[in-house]
């Protein structure tokens, strides 16, 4: 009896001790995070998703897929229902994607902000959260629109490639090869006459120098000219008054000659005609200096052959011509 009794207190022991075991497992493996369920709907497919496949915001994971299938209501979309963190921060703008698990093929569910600085307004429990899809997706969309331009640009090369256009663009670059060749030519010939062009600068400079040298000589010339026009005019003056003084001692001769026509002294005659010959001649003076003015400061110059002198029939000759 006491065998039988050790033998079942033996089991019994083992036996609770195994169901201690299983507690403690079930207990360290279990869940116990609080989560809030949404629902992404995707109008494409989800290549590389599967259930349990985690969640992610903004990069860190926050949760797992619980649920893939198609909508009842609408067959064309597909439902993934995700469990994720209750203190994780769904805003009610946040869009989804699927990421590319390294290079196993496999997908998870990415969770994205539309607005990052907006201020966050949480989604309600069991919100949908509309997918989006990814740039290969897009690329995969548009990819018959690419192949077609693509195609379309290879025939225009084609036809920008044809012999005809091909010809023409190898007589284009001979007429620029021997257009390079003049050039080299004619910058070959340009170059004795560049070497020489510092000595014409120099040569330029001195002659400018000159120049300005001979115009200021020239403005004082001017200046000179200026005061002897001046100085002319002075003298114009004076003869002026010369002439209003030989006409009054003139008139003061024809006075004389009136006044003493009847006398019959001897000495007064010769009196009076020296007094109207040096009247005369003053006359005669003013009158030269005012028709040649410039015979003050440069000499009376030559007077022309009067008749009967050598040259006068000349004269007269070259007046009529």
């Amino acid at each position: 009896m006491e065998n039988k009794a050790h033998a079942i207190a033996a089991g019994l022991f083992l036996l609770l001790l195994g169901l201690a075991l299983a507690a403690s497992v079930a207990w360290f493996q279990g869940d116990r995070t609080e989560r809030v369920h949404y629902t992404v709907v995707s109008r494409g497919g989800v290549p590389g998703l599967n259930l349990k496949a985690p969640v992610k915001l903004r990069g860190v994971e926050v949760g797992f897929v619980d649920s893939i299938g198609f909508d009842p209501q609408d067959p064309r979309q597909i439902l993934v229902g995700i469990a994720v963190d209750a203190a994780a921060p769904v805003s009610a703008g946040t869009h989804a994607q699927l990421g590319l698990q390294g290079v196993t093929g496999l997908s998870f569910v990415s969770l994205e902000e539309a607005d990052a600085t907006a201020p966050l307004k949480r989604a309600a429990p069991g919100a949908r959260i509309a997918m989006k899809p990814t740039l290969l997706d897009r690329l995969a969309e548009s990819g018959p629109l690419l192949l077609a331009g693509f195609a379309e640009t290879a025939q225009r090369l084609n036809a920008l490639l044809s012999d005809d256009n091909r010809a023409q663009l190898n007589q284009s670059l001979v007429r620029l090869e021997q257009a390079a060749a003049d050039t080299s030519r004619l910058m070959a010939a340009l170059q004795p006459g560049a070497r020489e062009l510092p000595a014409l600068l120099k040569d330029a400079d001195a002659t400018a120098q000159r120049a300005g040298t001979a115009l200021r000589e020239i403005e004082a010339l001017a200046a000179d000219g200026r005061a002897l026009t001046q100085e002319l005019k002075a003298r114009v003056a004076v003869l002026d008054q010369l002439g209003g003084a030989a006409t009054q001692l003139q008139a003061t001769t024809r006075s004389l000659e009136l006044a003493l026509v009847g006398d019959t002294a001897p000495r007064t005659r010769p009196l009076v005609a020296d007094l109207s010959a040096a009247s005369r001649s003053v006359e005669r003076a003013a009158h030269e200096l005012g028709d040649q003015p410039q015979s003050l400061l440069f000499g009376r110059g030559a007077q022309p052959p009067g008749p009967g002198e050598a040259g006068f029939e000349q004269r007269l000759k070259g007046g009529s011509k």
